[in-house]
């Protein structure tokens, strides 16, 4: 039983307002539940049946698992989303730069609309020619 509270005070520090990360509260469940099953016969000498808290136990642990590769998937799908997100605007970007040069090459750089069309993205990129933005 002393390699139970021997354990817990490693693992812990001894400070139990010490930060763990998700990780390091996943791994102390599991060592715990592996202590609680490798000394299943001395807790039981003391009076103490483990099999009842190790199923619990053994069931959060798995469900904490389970949480945590539906979020690495998540992660992964977001940054797969992000990119094409990021990709599509490049191209949207890309785009509307040639139809500008179209446009002015077509019209000719002293036109009053090419002058406009050229001067768009100082326009864009200064937030008081553009106005606030109701999406912040």
């Amino acid at each position: 039983m002393g390699q139970v509270f021997t354990f817990l005070i490693a693992v812990t520090g001894g400070d139990e307002k010490m930060a763990l990360t998700e990780t390091t509260k996943r791994e102390f469940a599991k060592r715990t539940l592996d202590i609680l099953n490798s000394n299943a016969d001395a807790l039981k000498k003391a009076g103490v049946d483990s099999s009842v808290k190790s199923g619990e136990l053994k069931q959060l642990i798995d469900d904490a698992f389970s949480a945590e590769e539906k979020q690495l998937a998540a992660q992964t799908q977001s940054k797969k989303a992000t990119e094409a997100s990021q990709n599509a605007t490049t191209e949207a970007y890309k785009k509307a730069s040639a139809v500008i040069e179209l446009l002015v090459g077509s019209l000719g750089k002293e036109d009053a609309l090419s002058k406009r069309l050229r001067n768009l993205r100082d326009e864009i990129a200064n937030e008081a020619l553009r106005g606030k933005s109701e999406a912040t």
